[in-house]
């Protein structure tokens, strides 16, 4: 069997997650982002970093833990099934460890020479809301023939106002928060008034960003890293339009 990079980035995830839980005390770390929405909301769109906030545990064991697993033989066998034949790892001694980020980087390279960057990066800057414990979406792990496991994640209101302050807040503004809104929207995982706990200017603020985002920036942000079995049904400048028009009455309010 085989798989696209953009699996070939999940599975890795999936597996570094799979072994640094049982490493340490899973209720240690919550998992966000993108990677959070694919685990658990079936969202379509592939990540290519994952991030995690840490709620307890030293700068140091999560270091020694990280490149513990990044530099494990039996791990780059594992990753072998999946097509990546090799696993760079970013140099420890430049690598972001400090009291408020810790940052792993590494290359996937493929059987083709093919390499492909990602990284795992955990925050200390405290919890962003209420997170739980759930099984991942067994069919994530199906897919790479693997068994799903119990994983600490914010749940759906949590990941909206994280998604909504990120698209306010961002230096540089993502398409993908936007997209990300529509698949908890789609979901039917908010609340009757998913604005109804942010502010005034953050609405303004995501509502104004999201305004300002082409279909060029839909198309090279997000389309290229959806399933492509599910491209068609997300393609299209109408349905763009229709997602932001959605978007920004969710922010005013008006679900």
């Amino acid at each position: 069997m085989s798989f696209s990079h953009r699996q070939q980035l999940e599975v890795f995830h999936f597996l570094f997650l799979e072994r640094l839980l049982k490493m340490a005390d899973p209720r240690q770390f919550v998992l966000k982002g993108g990677v959070n929405l694919r685990f658990f909301f079936a969202s379509p769109r592939y990540s290519e970093d994952m991030d995690l906030d840490v709620l307890a545990g030293s700068v140091a064991t999560l270091e020694k833990n990280g490149y513990r697993i990044l530099q494990d033989p039996a791990f780059a066998r594992v990753l072998a099934a999946y097509g990546i034949a090799e696993l760079l790892v970013g140099d420890p001694d430049k690598a972001k460890q400090t009291a408020t980020t810790q940052r792993f980087r590494a290359r996937l390279v493929t059987a083709s020479g093919e390499s492909h960057p990602t990284k795992v990066e955990f925050s200390r800057r405290g919890v962003q809301g209420r997170s739980v414990m759930e099984t991942i979406d067994p069919s994530i792990a199906r897919r790479y023939r693997r068994l799903s496991f119990a994983c600490q994640h914010y749940p759906a209101g949590a990941a909206w106002l994280q998604k909504v302050r990120a698209l306010a807040n961002r230096a540089q503004i993502q398409v993908r928060d936007a997209f990300d809104l529509h698949v908890l929207w789609l979901g039917g995982h908010l609340g009757v008034d998913p604005a109804a706990a942010l502010t005034e200017e953050e609405r303004e603020r995501a509502a104004n960003n999201l305004l300002s985002l082409s279909y060029a920036d839909y198309e090279g942000q997000v389309l290229e890293y959806l399933e492509p079995e599910q491209l068609d049904r997300f393609v299209g400048e109408n349905y763009w339009d229709e997602l932001r028009e959605r978007l920004f009455g969710l922010l005013a309010g008006q679900a």
